[in-house]
């Protein structure tokens, strides 16, 4: 897929960037950017693309990216019907490898720093016990100016650094495989897909979107996201299913036909599918009894 470039600047006191975003949703398209950034989500949740990794995010998403890696976090459909008891709460601090000096990186004492840069590269996602340590760290840099910041930045690098537990999301060598020429193509169909994949979704609709017809816009899809229109739908779709069967009280016969599927047999295959376990496994491993 073809995201679209960011250009971020940090502040004119500043050689890292650093903010923190309230609004009603998130409204980025798919992007990139030549930035490293550190995301602490304190509030929402919704769908998170990653590179080729789709997957959800919740309230504590603390993510780590190295450059050029596309990717969007992107509300579930409560936050764009005018709901005021949702909100949307990140921090965000971004930088270049040479925002302190060039080379200043390459020192010796940060060899644990440059192995990180290299796994941020399939965006690092951090769990455990660090998680709060890191969180927090993360609000200090944005509290804080001058050279209490750039220290306090360090820190966080280093302790994102040597966390021992993490996931990484999406495959080695995502980020050097698509194309920029036609980013706002490419955004078009990943928005309606999101935000359509709930309902029937024709081929011929979603290729009539970027004025190509079904073969050659299934080539396209194919070479920009390798994966099929079908198998990223289906992603989605499974996401979802995953967050429904944890998070609400709905059968799963309810939850197929929620989430798009007409059929319960091919839910079954596509959950299965993509995440190893049946929904009724899926749903045992994260309630235990209180499944039914």
């Amino acid at each position: 897929m073809e995201p679209k470039l960011e250009k971020i600047f940090p502040g004119i006191s500043s050689s890292i960037a650093v903010k923190r975003e309230i609004t009603p949703y998130m409204d980025y398209p798919w992007h990139y950017h030549p930035e490293f950034e550190i995301i602490f989500v304190e509030k929402s949740y919704g769908i998170r693309l990653m590179g080729n990794h789709i997957g959800n995010f919740c309230d504590g998403d603390l993510m780590f990216i190295s450059p050029n890696l596309p990717h969007v976090w992107k509300n579930d459909k409560d936050f764009y019907q005018d709901n005021k008891d949702l909100l949307v709460d990140v921090y965000v601090i971004q930088f270049r490898e040479d925002a302190l000096r060039e080379g200043f990186f390459d020192l010796p004492e940060f060899a644990h720093i440059k192995k990180l840069f290299v796994l941020g590269q399939q965006g690092l996602l951090v769990r455990g016990n660090d998680h709060r340590k890191i969180s927090e760290l993360i609000k200090a840099v944005y509290s804080s100016s001058g050279i209490e910041r750039l220290i306090l930045f360090l820190r966080t690098l280093e302790t994102i650094a040597n966390t021992p537990d993490y996931d990484l999301l999406s495959s080695l060598g995502y980020t050097n495989s698509f194309n920029l020429a036609d980013s706002e193509k490419i955004n078009k169909v990943m928005n309606f897909l999101m935000d359509n994949y709930t309902s029937e979704i024709k081929l011929e609709e979603i290729a009539g979107l970027v004025n190509l017809n079904k073969s050659s816009f299934c080539r396209y899809f194919k070479y920009r996201t390798h994966k099929t229109c079908s198998q990223f739908l289906n992603e989605i779709r499974i996401a979802h299913a995953c967050k429904l069967l944890i998070n609400k009280s709905m059968t799963i016969s309810e939850i197929c036909y929620e989430i798009g599927y007409n059929n319960i047999s091919h839910f079954n295959r596509q959950f299965k599918l993509i995440t190893g376990l049946t929904a009724k496994e899926y749903a045992k491993k994260y309630l235990g009894n209180a499944f039914k």
